[in-house]
């Protein structure tokens, strides 16, 4: 399925851009931080976000913010994040009571819903601590594509980072998961093959990625199998 959505996008990105602010942009190459595993995506950033003051990451306006997306791929399609991956230039979309829904434009259909967050002890962050937030970003006709969305963001000297960003395809019954204890975040991506029901995929990638706050590493990988 071909995904008109990159224009909207872009005009998105610019339109939501708090006045004056300068993201960096990461281009799609593994020099950047940026690695894939079949459905699954793993992005090293570090970027700065511009948000209100915060004495904690537990103040961070989960439901009221403007998200910052890095783009994985050109279209939607597959649990990628669309946009322009040869410029690197980040998403902005701003939610309000969680939800971004723009699902009737009948040209670049979009929904952004931002389902929870999650504190996580990690032994190389600023604090010692980052925040998990979890998301769903919808796009594609009739928002056929699902893209789950997992950002970690960190405080350093009370300002606000995105640290690492996550996605994969989350048709299907898949999804991610917070191992507290063990500090891994598991994700779980569809794979469809010929003849699948949109429920039912037969096969699924799988990565768990270890945290500590200040690099992305990988365990036990399944890509293309149940």
């Amino acid at each position: 399925m071909t995904c008109r959505l990159l224009p909207s996008l872009l005009l998105l990105a610019g339109l939501l851009s708090p006045a004056g602010a300068q993201l960096p942009f990461f281009r799609h190459d593994n020099a950047s931080g940026f690695h894939s595993y079949g459905k699954i995506t793993s992005f090293l950033l570090n970027s700065p976000l511009s948000s209100p003051p915060l004495a904690s990451l537990e103040q961070f306006p989960l439901k009221d913010f403007t998200y910052v997306l890095y783009p994985t791929a050109a279209s939607g399609a597959d649990g990628m994040i669309p946009g322009n991956t040869v410029t690197g230039e980040p998403v902005m979309i701003t939610v309000q009571n969680g939800l971004y829904d723009h699902h009737q434009d009948t040209d670049h259909p979009l929904e952004f819903q931002v389902i929870k967050d999650q504190t996580a002890k990690l032994p190389h962050a600023p604090g010692k601590q980052g925040l998990l937030v979890y998301s769903v970003l919808y796009t594609g006709a009739k928002l056929a594509n699902c893209t789950g969305i997992v950002q970690v963001l960190e405080m350093k000297k009370g300002k606000l980072l995105l640290a690492d960003q996550f996605s994969y395809d989350c048709r299907g019954g898949a999804g991610a998961e917070w191992n507290a204890e063990k500090r891994q975040l598991t994700l779980r991506a569809a794979r469809y093959s010929f003849g699948d029901k949109p429920c039912c995929p037969s096969r699924y990638d799988s990565v768990v990625f270890k945290l500590d706050g200040r690099s992305i590493g990988t365990g036990d990988k399944v890509i293309g199998d149940q």
